[in-house]
């Protein structure tokens, strides 16, 4: 008999299809349930193995949904929610930046509702609800993680005015984040000098008549004139940001770069370092990927440190069986500063540790469990 998963994503993403074969490689017999299906209660609960949570993107009747359960959450925060007949029209384009605050408001309120009616003593979550939706909140992230080395942030602002009243100084480098964003979605590097400004961004704004709508771009766009930037913020910081101190980072080849580890079981297992030209070092923004070994020789007697800190980051989110972690290494490789988790962060295809792929390594780590045990 084979031990069960429950998945619950879009069967035709890529990541969905990886993780069955990987399972069906360890043994495991898996059960994909789409996320319209789980949040519509078409389908019964699982009565016995793990419930896995797995992204919803590259489902636009998932990001409806999501969006539909977002409205009275975001009223409730004093929001201004896209309503019923507006989701119905929404166009979602590949990319495009669409309601993120909307949206993870509904996550969670899905995310929640999934834990209660999924209540069974004999199924365990791989990460549970409360987790993964700790996971996608980068404020909620940070304040975990306050006894540990981050960027020095300064508090909420809703506007480019209330960010310039804030930070005073004329010469200043800071990060903005979308709080609920994801794969670089919303990022602006941003800086001044007496009059001079800057601002390197994924954001890509397309203008048809009185309208404009927001892309994640693969090619930074930069931005010079203050007005251009002030818009930028302000249509950014009406979904939440975070803003940090813009920290430089070592460089590989000439490249800045970070360090994306994924910890499963409460152990750093595939780290892949990720250098770009641009200050974004996402994967999916085309970032070069360095190996494990470039990067232990790179870090030299840090490398333990580093690994560390991850693993401390991940011990702040217990019940994620599994955490994409990323981490900043300053000039020199000497210090470090955890930057975000991500709840989906095991998406790194052909990316083997000890012969495995991060889906395998999670399927040896659910037999090792009990509720797995054959």
């Amino acid at each position: 008999m084979q031990d069960k998963i429950t998945l619950v994503g879009n069967r035709h993403s890529r990541r969905v299809q990886g993780f069955v074969a990987a399972a069906a490689r360890g043994g495991c017999a898996v059960n994909v349930v789409p996320y319209v299906d789980a949040i519509s209660g078409r389908c019964p609960p699982p009565t016995e193995g793990v419930v896995r949570l797995d992204s919803p993107g590259e489902d636009a009747d998932a990001y409806r949904a999501i969006l539909r359960a977002g409205i009275a959450p975001l009223r409730m925060a004093s929001g201004e929610p896209l309503d019923q007949d507006g989701i119905e029209r929404l166009e979602l384009a590949r990319g495009a930046i669409v309601r993120p605050r909307q949206w993870f408001f509904g996550f969670r309120e899905i995310l929640h509702q999934l834990a209660v009616d999924w209540n069974d003593p004999r199924i365990r979550w791989m990460s549970t609800p409360a987790a993964v939706s700790t996971a996608f909140d980068k404020l909620a992230c940070l304040e975990r993680w306050s006894q540990l080395p981050t960027p020095r942030r300064i508090p909420q602002v809703w506007s480019y005015a209330e960010l310039r009243e804030a930070v005073k100084q004329r010469h200043a480098r800071l990060f903005l984040k979308l709080r609920y964003g994801y794969a670089a979605m919303g990022a602006v590097a941003l800086e001044w000098r007496d009059g001079n400004i800057r601002a390197i961004t994924t954001v890509e704004t397309c203008v048809s008549g009185a309208t404009s709508q927001l892309y994640v771009s693969k090619r930074p766009q930069v931005l010079r004139r203050e007005a251009e930037i002030a818009w930028l913020v302000d249509r950014l910081a009406a979904e939440e940001l975070v803003v940090e101190e813009w920290l430089p980072k070592a460089r590989w080849l000439g490249r800045p770069f970070d360090v994306r580890a994924v910890v499963i079981g409460g152990e750093v297992q595939h780290v892949v370092g990720r250098a770009n030209a641009s200050p974004f070092t996402n994967l999916n923004l085309d970032a070069v990927r360095i190996s494990r070994d470039d990067l232990m020789h790179h870090l030299g007697g840090r490398w333990p440190e580093m690994t560390e800190l991850c693993a401390a980051a991940a011990r702040e989110l217990p019940d994620a069986g599994m955490l994409g972690i990323d981490v900043l290494v300053r000039p020199g490789g000497k210090q470090f500063a955890l930057l975000e988790a991500n709840a989906f962060g095991d998406y790194l295809p052909g990316l083997l540790h000890q012969g495995l792929s991060t889906w395998d390594a999670e399927v040896r780590w659910l037999r090792g469990r009990k509720e797995l045990a054959a």
